[in-house]
């Protein structure tokens, strides 16, 4: 690694993990911002692996007490995730993503870096970072219908179905949205005008999430009850991509960054979140055209011609935001023909995410193992 440019080190080394960060103008000045040159050195060497402090420490070749202090610090600032296992306290660098993107607009008061980057962080997203991050088949979303908007249930799938997703976790937090906290700091975005708190975290994410200040504790029932509210406001329900262990439900409106960035962005990029195994089909002989459906439609795969809307099946990522508010009962979700190919786990959803970036998942975890 260069003694000289600590950044590049940092650069090299979110490379070799998930999602890498990509040359732009705005990249230096956001991690001179978020990190001192010393952070960044310390930083380019924490393997992406929980590891325990004294693991590190006898591999770093640094003293045990003063790098968990730091490590503690990085942790409250959203940079190392810190969890529990029966080897003890582990420590891991977040991906690119957690720690740009996630992590700074969890908290209820924006911090300074998030203040002063906003406007770098939304141009690097939709110019650089997202070309990479959606750019793949496989989202780190996917979407899951709004209870109520699919006419047949019997086909439903424990992971497909929103409730049975919550009865199935032992642990609730909520956060404020981080995509909206972007955009309303930066005066060239539209503002969001939804309630920002609304991102959700379960088991440890959740945990580690309440520990630190980015987000509170809540019930189960305040989980159904926030996911009522989103469905009201005609948000999507986003849930970690794979079917055990789901972690996280971001409920997105059109202007967050996985949606709104599908039409601000150059070139074609793939919708940010992968489409629910259902789709949207219409009784046409109970729509009246009202609209309704197509102003709430956050993909814009509707549009209304002469009273009549018109359908872009091939942009339906079947959220059933449009069904939720047909008065007439004219639409409704059915099972797709060819169903998503969803991870099994967090495990499988990585290889994944490895090789569809022609990396190597073997070589990239022996990398960051130090066991």
């Amino acid at each position: 690694m260069s003694e000289s440019n600590p950044y590049k080190d940092l650069i090299d080394h979110y490379k070799g993990w998930l999602f890498g960060l990509p040359d732009s103008g705005f990249l230096q000045p956001m991690l001179e911002a978020r990190f001192s040159p010393d952070e960044a050195k310390l930083l380019a060497k924490i393997p992406f692996i929980g590891h325990t402090v004294e693991i590190l420490s006898q591999k770093l070749g640094l003293d045990a007490e003063e790098l968990r202090e730091k490590l503690e610090n990085f942790a409250i600032r959203g940079i190392v995730l810190r969890s529990e296992s029966r080897y003890g306290i582990l420590y891991a660098l977040c991906d690119s993503n957690f720690v740009f993107y996630r992590s700074p607009g969890w908290k209820m008061d924006v911090d300074d870096w998030s203040r002063e980057m906003a406007n770098s962080q939304n141009h690097y997203w939709i110019n650089s970072y997202a070309k990479d991050f959606l750019g793949h088949d496989l989202q780190g979303l996917r979407a899951v219908a709004i209870n109520t908007t699919i006419v047949d249930t019997r086909k439903v799938m424990p992971y497909d179905d929103i409730l049975k997703i919550i009865d199935s976790l032992d642990y609730y937090s909520v956060s404020m949205c981080p995509c909206s906290a972007k955009y309303n700091l930066d005066p060239e975005f539209e503002d969001c005008e939804h309630n920002f708190e609304r991102c959700l975290h379960f088991g440890d994410l959740g945990k580690y999430c309440v520990e630190y200040g980015m987000g509170r504790e809540i019930t189960k029932e305040e989980t159904f009850e926030i996911l009522k509210r989103a469905a009201e406001e005609g948000l999507v329900h986003g849930v970690s991509n794979n079917k055990e262990n789901i972690d996280t439900i971001c409920n997105c409106c059109s202007h967050c960054l996985y949606l709104d960035s599908l039409v601000k962005m150059p070139g074609i990029i793939p919708r940010g979140h992968q489409p629910s195994n259902y789709i949207r089909e219409i009784n046409e002989d109970e729509c009246i055209g009202c609209g309704v459906c197509v102003n709430r439609c956050p993909m814009n795969a509707l549009e209304l011609k002469d009273k009549k809307v018109i359908f872009e099946p091939e942009r339906c990522i079947g959220c059933g935001v449009c069904v939720y508010k047909c008065n007439q009962d004219a639409i409704y979700l059915v099972h797709r023909e060819k169903e998503e190919n969803i991870p099994k786990n967090g495990t499988e959803q990585v290889i994944r995410y490895f090789t569809e970036r022609g990396q190597d998942p073997s070589e990239a975890f022996k990398k960051n193992s130090l066991w």
